[in-house]
């Protein structure tokens, strides 16, 4: 297992900035970087905050997209995330490493940053209102520490199955900033259980953020916390603690966008009513690119040469009026290469924002971890589980009601129980948060086969039982990540604990 060496504050920045970073263990940061004062720890706050423009957007959540049953990779794709997408990946995927070491990096940094951030704390040589500052930082590396676990065991570990949570194997856990070389002293997996435990702790922690919730917030806030606690108490099928949570930010300030305009101009431009949290980039700034893999006009002339594309299956989800449908799809002429020429819809929905680019999109959008929209499905699909009909009903009609026009609500007759409602509460998450990464541990929790649907065009995407015709049943062991093979051979706790079928 390598040590890290994370020279400076960009080194901690570049090394998220896309899915082929370098390897790292779980902790160690070079000792001569150690902080010292509160001057240290305000220049160190950047660390907190700028690897989220890569461990909340771009290669991580296209993975977990084109893995499922949204899109077909087109005939002469050049099979980028041709493993996963075949679900044939192997131990050694430089992806599946990438992820691991890149996130277990972040997690040494956080885990330096509060251990520093704690002894500037007490050496009592700060002011009153520098003292409250760092207190921020603390909660605010504790919010960063939480997001790294959460992207690593929605890709590693099973659902959560409260039943059976402290047998299923969870994550390597590590929260204290102690260095080691020495492998004999590398964590094994905890089970599931004590990893989500953890994830709560830190949010628990992360509650002590006093910034107040504003739109568009760069910054974590208290709404950027009571978002993450809903949607980690969803996972956990914590229905009641979720609906708490998700229900103490609708209605509010952050409200649902109900008109074209608004809405392409959320996916393209970024800001938008409905973003609890945003994640500002600029020219200088730029993280990982979201629409490269569905977009990319390669010659700058509009010829789109894009790698995957969506199903007709996801397309026929929308209804006519739906604005969702308009802004995430495009229909472009498009060649695959020996295999002819057709109109095909396009996945639109990240086009590049252009304050990131000059002249020619890098299809580089600011990540939006947490949105209102989200918090409506979490609170439908927790009323569906909890037997209150009429309640789950109405937070997904306010959803509709934005989105499509001349909709007509939904009522007790059109939904008639809540398992129809659960079934709905789905293709809702589908059409809403479709290129957000939420896709494969949505279908793994629920219990659902992966089934790729039909295809605009047969004869423009790669066809074969592995390809279009995909068929995975639920609980195939592929659902999972697998723990990377330079991991397994270095930590000798993990030597036994690799994923089913790997």
């Amino acid at each position: 297992m390598k040590k890290i060496i994370l020279i400076t504050i960009c080194a901690i920045a570049s090394l998220m900035a896309s899915c082929d970073m370098d390897l790292f263990p779980y902790s160690a940061i070079e000792e001569s970087q150690g902080m010292s004062t509160f001057e240290d720890a305000q220049n160190y706050r950047v660390s907190i905050y700028s690897p989220l423009m890569s461990l909340l957007c771009g290669g991580r959540h296209t993975i977990e997209e084109v893995r499922a049953d949204y899109f077909h990779a087109m005939a002469d794709f050049g099979n980028t995330y041709g493993e996963f997408y075949i679900w044939n990946t192997q131990t050694t995927n430089q992806n599946a490493e990438s992820v691991w070491y890149g996130d277990y990096s972040l997690v040494g940094s956080m885990n330096y940053a509060i251990d520093r951030f704690n002894k500037i704390l007490k050496n009592g040589n700060l002011t009153e209102d520098e003292k409250e500052e760092l207190e921020l930082y603390i909660a605010e590396a504790h919010m960063t520490r939480a997001l790294a676990y959460l992207d690593l065991v929605t890709k590693y570990c099973e659902a959560y199955d409260p039943e059976r949570c402290e047998e299923q194997m969870g994550l390597p856990l590590t929260t204290e900033y102690n260095p080691t070389t020495s492998a004999s002293k590398y964590p094994g997996r905890s089970s599931l259980y004590d990893t989500y435990e953890l994830i709560l702790e830190d949010l628990g922690e992360a509650a002590n953020i006093t910034t107040k919730g504003a739109v568009n917030s760069p910054y974590y806030t208290e709404d950027v916390v009571e978002a993450a606690f809903a949607r980690v108490y969803l996972y956990m099928q914590e229905w009641d603690l979720a609906f708490e949570a998700a229900e103490s930010l609708v209605g509010g300030k952050y409200e649902l966008v109900d008109n074209q305009a608004a809405f392409d101009s959320m996916w393209t431009n970024d800001e938008s009513t409905e973003n609890i949290m945003l994640v500002v980039m600029d020219l200088n700034n730029i993280g990982s690119a979201s629409g490269t893999n569905y977009l990319n006009d390669r010659k700058n002339n509009g010829v789109m040469d894009p790698e995957y594309i969506p199903t007709q299956s996801q397309l026929d989800l929308y209804d006519t009026g739906d604005i969702r449908f308009n802004t995430y799809f495009k229909e472009f002429e498009i060649t695959a290469t020996g295999y002819g020429t057709a109109n095909l819809y396009l996945f639109n929905k990240y086009p590049g924002n252009p304050k990131l680019y000059r002249l020619v999109s890098n299809y580089v959008n600011m990540a939006k971890p947490f949105r209102i929209a989200e918090q409506y499905l979490i609170l439908a699909e927790c009323a569906a589980m909890n037997e209150e009909l009429t309640t789950g009903i109405n937070y997904l009609n306010q959803l509709r009601e934005a989105r499509i026009k001349d909709y007509v609500p939904a009522t007790v007759s059109t939904i008639r129980n809540c398992e129809e409602l659960l079934a709905e509460v789905q293709k809702e998450r589908a059409r809403e948060l479709i290129g957000e990464g939420f896709r494969m541990h949505d279908l793994k929790r629920w219990g659902l086969d992966v089934v790729r649907g039909k295809a605009q065009n047969a004869a423009m995407v790669r066809s074969g039982e592995d390809y279009d015709q995909l068929y995975r049943e639920a609980g195939h062991s592929r659902f999972l990540w697998p723990v990377p093979k330079t991991e397994i051979d270095a930590n000798p706790q993990i030597k036994n604990q690799q994923n089913d079928g790997y």
